[in-house]
């Protein structure tokens, strides 16, 4: 006795031809043919086996590599039931992170494959993924890894969950629908992809706008399709820096806008200057948030001359940068690379920005303590950042005007304090 293939069918989702060229390309399932050998009979393991390599490939995984697992979980059902173990992911978890260190790309892909299709997808996402970011980003800051190196980290990851992604049918209209979104100048997306990844998992449709995200597209995109809330992620100090029109009410989209990000996990008090809500600690808690995000009844405004020298400053932004660095360089070598001085001298106009605008002196503090780690690990003399940061402080005095600079001047001497 057994299932015809038009049963198994309708119970799998899976079409009748679909699972007779599975079988003959991969040998999955395995149906027995009745006595006549004209019909094949599928029994209660090949309806899992297909469900399995179902979930698999909408994953992302292509169907021989998912028939090939199938067959090693088969051969070791001890082995697979122990991949649920905390254990296992975390061995996972390591494996993965070894692979980038030895930039091994193809064990990394891999690896990444053979996790999606053992655990599930918050799984793979929180512990698994993320941890293995983070750490690629301390070793990054301790010079212990290259920039290539967390580069390919992040384009494998970030190819994989887009992989996943568009394995996935296409949510319904119907269904509730968010805007994800990295803040303007803001590169670093992985953590809005895996938010994407359990927001559709959670049954949200997902408009994935990516890194770098102008606010104005943002702003005409929420115009057009009407989301039930914006999502903006900010990990860094540009990114925050680059929120700042949002302070305006009148440039702000109707419509509810939740925030997270690494910034705003390490400095809470940025939360309620926020221009929307904070959505949680994690793409996990952000997701569960999302269907109660509402606008905010009062909205961080700062005062009038503190707004006239946030615009002045972004309006002399490139400006300010540039000066600096070229009197900076007018006294080195000419050996000199001053692109990492440029990126230096943008960060510290970004977070004289940001600190001003939100009312945030801490994030002098915890910027400035991340910019002196960055530089003591690319062995940097402390006498030269003092030396950049004396010029910068001269470049913006003479850049401004005199009541604007006033209104600076505690924020560019606590920069110099903290070295």
């Amino acid at each position: 006795m057994g299932f015809a293939i038009k049963v198994v069918a309708a119970r799998t989702g899976v079409s009748a031809h679909t699972l007779r060229a599975w079988e003959r390309r991969y040998g999955v399932p395995k149906p027995n043919r009745g006595a006549d050998n004209r019909y094949r009979l599928y029994g209660a393991d090949d309806i899992a086996d297909v469900l399995w390599l179902k979930q698999q490939v909408e994953s992302g995984i292509p169907p021989a590599q998912a028939s090939a697992l199938l067959r090693e979980r088969r051969a070791q059902p001890r082995a697979a039931a122990l991949m649920e173990s905390p254990q296992q992911i975390a061995t996972t978890q390591t494996a993965l992170l070894d692979a980038f260190v030895e930039s091994d790309e193809a064990a990394a892909r891999h690896i990444l494959d053979e996790a999606f299709a053992l655990f599930a997808p918050e799984q793979v996402a929180l512990q698994i993924i993320a941890p293995t970011l983070r750490e690629i980003g301390e070793r990054w800051l301790r010079a212990e890894m290259t920039v290539w190196q967390e580069h390919l980290a992040s384009n494998v990851i970030r190819q994989k969950i887009l992989a996943v992604l568009q394995s996935q049918s296409v949510p319904s209209l119907a269904v509730p629908y968010v805007i994800a979104a990295c803040a303007p100048a803001e590169e670093h997306e992985a953590g809005l992809l895996l938010f994407t990844l359990l927001a559709r998992r959670r049954g949200w449709r997902v408009a994935y706008l990516g890194q770098r995200t102008p606010l104005d597209d943002i702003t005409r995109l929420a115009r057009q399709t009407n989301p039930n809330v914006i999502a903006i992620s900010v990990a860094t100090i540009v990114g925050l820096a680059g929120l700042v029109p949002w302070l305006v009410a009148a440039n702000r989209p109707a419509v509810p806008l939740g925030f997270g990000g690494r910034l705003v996990n390490v400095l809470p008090s940025l939360r309620a200057k926020l221009p929307g809500v904070f959505l949680g600690e994690d793409a996990q808690r952000g997701v569960s948030n999302l269907s109660v995000v509402e606008s905010r009844q009062e909205y961080w405004t700062p005062a009038r001359r503190v707004w006239k020298a946030v615009e002045a400053l972004r309006a002399e932004r490139l400006k300010i940068a540039g000066g600096t660095v070229a009197r900076f360089m007018a006294a080195m070598p000419r050996h000199w690379d001053a692109t990492p001085l440029d990126f230096a001298t943008l960060f510290l106009v970004d977070a004289l920005l940001a600190a001003l605008a939100f009312d945030a002196p801490e994030l002098i503090d915890a910027e400035r303590a991340w910019l002196a780690e960055l530089a003591a690990s690319r062995q940097v003399p402390a006498e030269l950042i003092v030396k950049h940061l004396d010029i910068f402080a001269r470049v913006v005095a003479k850049t401004l005007a005199r009541d604007q600079v006033r209104v600076l001047q505690p924020l560019v001497e606590r920069m110099k304090i903290q070295c």
